[in-house]
C-alpha cells in the first residue's frame, strides 16, 4: 500500500498549475455546473421557507452528511484513478 501522501501531493500539484488546473476543468464540466446552479436555487428556496430551528438543524446536518460522503468518493475516485496509473506505468516499465 503507498503513503497517501503522494496523492495529497500530486492533488495539490494539480490545483496550483498555471494553466489546466482543477479550477479550469471545473469551470469547464457542463454537468458540474449544472448541478452547482441547481444546488444554487434550491438553497435560495429553502432559505424562504418558513421552518422552526428544529427543522434547519435537520436539513443542515443532512447537507453536511451529503458533503462528507461526496468528498470521501472523490478522494477514492481519485485514489483508485492514481493507482490505475501507477499499475500502468509499472506494467509499461515491466515490473
Amino acid at each position: 500500500m503507498m503513503d497517501m501522501d503522494i496523492f495529497q501531493l500530486f492533488f495539490n500539484y494539480l490545483e496550483e498549475r498555471p494553466y489546466n488546473n482543477i479550477y479550469q476543468n471545473v469551470n469547464q464540466d457542463v454537468n458540474y455546473l449544472e448541478a452547482t446552479m441547481q444546488e444554487n436555487k434550491i438553497n435560495d428556496q429553502c432559505k424562504k421557507l418558513d421552518l422552526s430551528d428544529e427543522q434547519r438543524k435537520v436539513i443542515m446536518q443532512w447537507i453536511d452528511a451529503i458533503q462528507a460522503q461526496e468528498s470521501a468518493y472523490t478522494a477514492v475516485v481519485f485514489r483508485m484513478g492514481m493507482q490505475c496509473c501507477f499499475s500502468l506505468l509499472m506494467e509499461l516499465a515491466d515490473l
